[in-house]
Order: structure tokens, then sequence, then C-alpha cells
């Protein structure tokens, strides 16, 4: 930028004409070397094409809405933390208290398990927004019919959480829910509180027996059955069961599987199975299900022959056996057949085993069952080769190993074969014996050719021996 300079002065002698002020003219200033480079570019013109562009994006800025203060904080915050200022702002506070003691509570669980817990890679509760959703849904109905007085209604919301929660296989929030329907139905007055109450129990007690804690499942079993023992016509299911006969079968389930968790070797925890056993067996017959019946039977007679008991052992098999005749059951038939044949050959009763044996091999055959078939050809052979009867012996053997070839069976197979070749040595050995203590030039030349080539061994007269 051009700079005017000062005005020049006559200050020597010259003559007072020539006293006036001599104006100069302006000359620009020399440009400054310290101002930046990018101040003397020259604006570039836009292009058509970004002129569009830009007048484009005014025209979009205008048309959008103007945010609010809380429409920033919502788009700022967590999902979690706009679900809770919903919750609060439209009076939910039950609600969210207990949401989100829910998420502090899984917090602090991976929190304490530490840095190396294999918990750490869980995905967190609060950013889980179907579950939330749920939560806030059936929450606020319920706390509006809290509000209301309508304990039932409290009850439902919750129920459908519990069953959803556990449908996604979130067995935490499922349980924490179960629990709380209890508490609920237990503040429902009449008749329509007590079956609530046990459909809770039930529910709980299912929870307890997927986490296998048998002792707190069969508290609310226990109290499940007394609930509905007066309503046995009365309480039914959608599918039309009664809630009795549901009572019954769960402790029928878990008490079977408590007995089978015992140690058997151990004489008390021997005598604790069969307990629990006589116990599945009376739901059993209370249920009315002849199946469970039978099975429960069959059970508790196992169990009394191992503990050397075969008498009751063999009460509880006959009556699995009398079951099954009259349901028809044939496979179940095989199995009482040859539970019954064990037990009267511990007693020394043989004959009564080996009749019960040839049963079973019929019923297995008929049914088809080549694996049970081969297994009480085993055992029959087995009899009759301790009875010194080994014709017969090698027969049921025999047959035992090509039921096991025809499917394949290795490990049966194997065993079968060395069984098989006892037989029939035991067969032989009689009178392989006897031309040994008789030896004549045939009898020597039958020995050496059975030997060499197996050809059957013929006595003095060419009979088979």
């Amino acid at each position: 930028m051009a700079a005017p300079l000062p005005a020049i002065r006559n200050m020597s002698g010259h003559s007072q004409g020539h006293s006036q002020t001599v104006m100069q003219h302006r000359v620009p200033s020399p440009p400054n070397k310290n101002r930046p480079a990018g101040q003397y570019v020259k604006p570039t013109l836009k292009t058509r094409k970004e002129s569009r562009f830009s007048m484009k994006q005014q025209q979009m800025r205008i048309k959008q809405p103007e945010l609010s203060s809380l429409d920033t904080q919502r788009f700022r915050n967590t999902y979690f933390h706009n679900l809770c200022l919903e919750m609060l702002k439209d009076g939910f506070h039950r609600s969210f208290s207990e949401i989100f003691a829910l998420v502090k509570e899984q917090q602090n669980e991976i929190e304490d398990a530490g840095t190396d817990s294999l918990i750490q890679d869980r995905t967190l509760l609060a950013d889980m927004h179907s579950k939330l959703d749920a939560m806030k849904a059936h929450l606020t109905q319920g706390e509006l019919a809290l509000r209301a007085g309508n304990m039932e209604g409290v009850y439902e919301p919750r129920q459908a959480l519990a069953k959803y929660f556990l449908e996604t296989d979130d067995l935490r929030l499922s349980d924490h829910f179960f629990n709380s329907c209890l508490d609920t139905a237990l503040q429902i007055q009449g008749g329509p509180g007590k079956r609530k109450e046990a459909e809770a129990h039930c529910n709980l007690g299912l929870a307890y027996e997927r986490r296998r804690e048998f002792n707190l499942a069969t508290q609310h079993f226990e109290a499940f059955y007394k609930l509905t023992s007066g309503k046995t016509g009365e309480w039914v299911t959608a599918e039309g069961q009664t809630l009795y006969s549901t009572a019954c079968e769960h402790l029928r389930r878990l008490y079977t599987t408590i007995a089978q968790s015992s140690h058997v070797d151990d004489h008390a925890a021997q005598q604790e199975a069969i307990t629990y056993l006589q116990k599945a067996f009376e739901m059993a017959k209370a249920s009315g299900d002849e199946h469970k019946e039978g099975d429960s039977s069959y059970r508790l007679g196992l169990a009394y022959e191992h503990s050397g008991d075969c008498e009751t052992a063999l009460m509880y098999h006959t009556r699995f056996m009398d079951v099954c005749k009259k349901i028809g059951d044939q496979e179940g038939m095989g199995s009482a057949c040859e539970a019954i044949a064990k037990c009267y050959e511990k007693q020394g009763q043989l004959d009564e085993a080996v009749r019960y044996l040839e049963m079973f091999v019929d019923l297995a055959g008929g049914s088809k069952q080549e694996k049970a078939q081969g297994r009480a050809s085993t055992c029959l052979g087995a009899i009759f080769n301790s009875l010194g009867q080994y014709e017969k012996a090698s027969h049921h053997f025999g047959k035992a190993y090509n039921i096991a070839r025809s499917m394949g069976d290795s490990a049966s197979l194997e065993e079968s074969r060395v069984q098989f070749g006892i037989a029939s040595a035991h067969k032989a050995l009689s009178n392989f014996v006897a031309l040994l203590e008789n030896p004549s030039t045939k009898e020597t030349s039958n020995l050496v050719d059975w030997k060499d080539l197996r050809k059957p061994l013929t006595d003095e007269g060419g009979q088979k021996v």
C-alpha cells in the first residue's frame, strides 16, 4: 500500500515566495517479507459444479430441524442412559431401580472376577438393547398394575420376562424373575394366588435342576406337589395335563437323577440311592403313567440286585415284566427277562435263569433287537458252559458270534470269538482226552488228521465223537 511522504518545508534563506509547502507524490511501499505468502494468493473462482453442490448443502441445512438441548443429549448419551431417563421422566421409578440394579450387579461381578477371567468377554447388559427394551416394556406394565392393586397383572409380565430370558439362555436374569414371580404370587389373594404360587415353585425347581442344585430343586418341587395334591382334576395346563401329574413327574425324574449321581460302591450311598428310587417309584405310581411306573420299578430292582438283595429285586423286576406285558412293550419285556435271569443265576437257580434267558432270546429276535439277542445268547452260553453242557454253550456262543459279525461290532466280535473258541474247545476236550487215554493206530491217525486238516474225530466204528 502506498504511504504518503511528509511535506518539505523551505528552511534556507530563499525568498518568501518560495516558502510554501511542497507536496510530494505517493510512492508505493515495498512488500513486507514477514507476511505469509498465502495472503497474496489470488482467490480462485468456484466452478459451476462446486457452486451447485454448495447451494444444495445450504438448502439441506435449512430443511434440517433445529436440535434442542434434550435432543443433543440423547444423541450424545448411551442407549441405556436414555432408557433410564425416559423411565424416570414417565414416573416409573421402580422399573428404573430394578433395571439399574441388574446392570450394576453384572458390572460388579465382572470387575470382581479380575482381568484374567473369561467373563470379561461377556457382552454387558447395558449394551443389549433388545433385552433392555423387553425389561422396560414388561416392568413398566407391571408397575402400572401394581399402582392399580392388581397383583396378577404384576405376576404375568414378570413370568413373561423369565421365559423370554430362558429362551435366550440368560439363566441369571431368568432365575431373577422366576424368584420375583414367587414373591409376587405370595401376595395374590384367593385360589388364583395358590395356583400362581404352585407354578412359581415349579419354575424355580426347574431352574435349580438346570443348575444341578438338587437340594433346592427338591424343596421347590415338593412344595409344588403339596399345593397340587388337593387339585388333581381342577388345575389343568393348556395341553390337558393336570398340575398334579406334572408335579409327580418332576419329582420322579429328580429323585432318579439324585439316585444315579450317588456313589454305588459305598454301602451308605447305595441305601440312600434305594431310598430315592423308592420315592421315584411312588411318584410314578401316583402320576398314573404306567410306562414311567415300569421304568422306576426296573431301576429299583437293579439297585436291590446291586446291593445283594436278589429276592426284593425279583419282586420289582417281575412287576416291571407285568407292566410291559400290559402295555405291549416287547423291548421292556426283554430287559425284564434279562434282569430276572441274572437274579436267579445269582441265587443258583440256573434252570429258571435259562428259562428266562431263552424267553429273552425269543423276544429280542421278534423285536429285531440284534444287540440284545447277542447279549442273551452270550448269557445262555455262559450258563451252559458252567453246567458242562458244552454243545449248547458252543451253539449259543456261535450264535452271538454270528450276530456280532453281521452288526460289524468289533468290540463284541472279539469277545464272542474268544468265548465261542473256548466253548468249542470244551466240547471237543472230553472226546480228545478219551482218544488219548485209549490210543490205537486208527485213533492216532484220526487225531493227526484232526490236528492237520480239522477233520471230525471218529471212533473205531466210524461215528463222529
